[in-house]
């Protein structure tokens, strides 16, 4: 009564699937043809532009993600000195 009923499987049956060897191809395949396009070794030759350019984005990345850094680290040091006098101001004040 609380047994899930699957409907028969149409496609996968254990009894009669078997892994077939692949074939073995009796020739090698031809080699691809030649395409008129330049690859990229010989764009970079022809344009060392696009050299400069992709040396030019990345460094532009770092130095960002570095000042990124740079700029954290000062917020939280100026937060924990203004952090350390208000403790220091608040220890002073109960003391009177």
């Amino acid at each position: 009564m609380f047994k899930p009923k699957y409907p028969p499987s149409d496609t996968y049956d254990a009894l009669t699937s078997r892994i077939a060897p692949a074939p073995v191809p009796a020739e090698r395949p031809a080699a691809p043809a030649a395409s008129n396009r330049p690859g990229l070794v010989d764009q970079v030759r022809v344009n060392p532009a696009a050299t400069v350019t992709g040396v030019v984005a990345v460094g532009a990345v770092l130095v960002s993600m570095l000042l990124a850094v740079a700029i954290t680290g000062l917020a939280l040091s100026i937060s924990g000195v203004v952090l350390l006098v208000l403790v220091r101001m608040l220890r002073q004040e109960f003391r009177r």
